[in-house]
């Protein structure tokens, strides 16, 4: 048959219009100048398609490498208290003995401020590659989700827990010419003249405060809570007479019991602890679920590689056996333990649902 030009077409010439290759949805006009045309492009497709599949197994043997030399430079650890204090000190000689079990540096980077959520987004919102550990605690995972509209990371979703560090109990302290100088004269006392007494402590929504507000929700009692920058500065104002109590973390007020210018009255811990062994527990005074203590536990971003995290928790686990870190954690009022994983999620879970009906029963408003 002519072509439009008057010459004969081939007979072998066709037009064919392909749809939907292997190697994409587009449509494209194709023309085949007979059986050879049509193997030779048959040969180039499945020679495509091959060294595309032959790429496919380097995707797993890529991720599980990343596990294996992990870590192969310095590995941060995010933490959310000034240097100085019991929690960096236990963060601190953590990260040394990770050093010497891996060979790789583990730095102590300090992020402070709004709860522990300053250090807990930055982590949150770093690569999941193992290489950013947050000293994650009660206030970034179960109290800042309560205390701030919208926090600008979730701990539950934006973060994996990787193993369980210690806890440590809160201390509330008198004046030693304080009258009232135990929780049963303090109760009976507050419950005579309401508003009369106060006690001071770092910020509303920290533990230590926290734990007098769930005080004063099973007690009954009016005891006006006095806001200051930190503890040293509440302890002073009792040291000058100002102010009847303060309440902190155990640590940060040992220095001024140990010299006798503070008397103990309670700790929050489940058991009395062992650096004031004669000092009551507010759960024996009050409540046995008057428990609070200030939990520590490593997280990572989630979608960090598993055999990095097991990685992490064995030697983790083996630095907490060992005596100079025992040691340390004792003298800070730290109490070690052992949780699995799933037993750290379901606590954690447990921590948010508590603090928020705490939180709210208090009548403070997020932030």
């Amino acid at each position: 048959m002519p072509d439009g030009r008057g010459r004969a077409r081939p007979r072998n010439l066709r037009t064919k219009s392909t749809r939907g290759t292997a190697l994409g949805g587009a449509t494209h006009l194709v023309h085949h100048r007979g059986n050879n045309l049509r193997t030779k492009e048959e040969e180039m497709r499945r020679r495509h398609f091959t060294a595309g599949l032959a790429t496919l197994p380097f995707v797993p043997t890529f991720a599980l490498a990343q596990g294996d030399d992990w870590p192969n430079r310095n590995v941060r650890i995010v933490c959310p208290f000034t240097p100085g204090g019991s929690q960096d000190n236990i963060a601190r000689r953590l990260a040394a003995k990770l050093s010497d079990e891996f060979g790789q540096t583990f730095v102590v980077e300090n992020r402070t401020g709004a709860g522990g959520s300053i250090a807990a987004d930055n982590v949150a919102k770093s690569p999941p590659d193992g290489y950013s550990v947050l000293l994650g605690n009660i206030g970034s995972h179960a109290l800042v989700p309560h205390l701030y509209r919208k926090p600008a990371y979730n701990a539950v979703t934006d973060l994996e827990t990787v193993a369980w560090i210690g806890t440590q109990p809160n201390l509330l302290c008198c004046s030693p010419s304080f009258p009232h100088d135990t929780l049963p004269k303090l109760i009976a006392a507050a419950k005579k003249e309401p508003g009369k007494y106060s006690f001071g402590s770092s910020g509303l929504g920290t533990s230590p405060t926290l734990t007098m507000e769930l005080f004063k929700q099973k007690t009954g009692v009016d005891i006006t809570f006095i806001s200051y920058r930190g503890a040293a500065a509440a302890a002073a104002d009792v040291l000058a007479g100002h102010l009847p109590m303060v309440i902190s973390n155990i640590d940060s007020l040992m220095s001024q019991v140990s010299a006798g210018k503070l008397k103990p009255m309670a700790s929050s811990g489940a058991k009395r602890s062992t650096v004031l062994p004669d000092t009551p527990t507010f759960a024996e005074a009050v409540s046995p679920d008057l428990v609070v203590t200030s939990w520590s536990i490593w997280a990572v971003p989630t979608g960090t590689p598993a055999k990095i995290k097991d990685r992490l928790r064995v030697a983790t686990e083996k630095a907490l056996k060992s005596p100079d870190v025992m040691e340390s954690m004792k003298a800070g009022g730290f109490e070690p333990g052992t949780m699995t994983v799933p037993e750290i999620d379901a606590y954690i879970q447990t921590e948010i649902k508590r603090w928020g009906e705490v939180i709210r029963a208090a009548g403070i408003n997020p932030q």
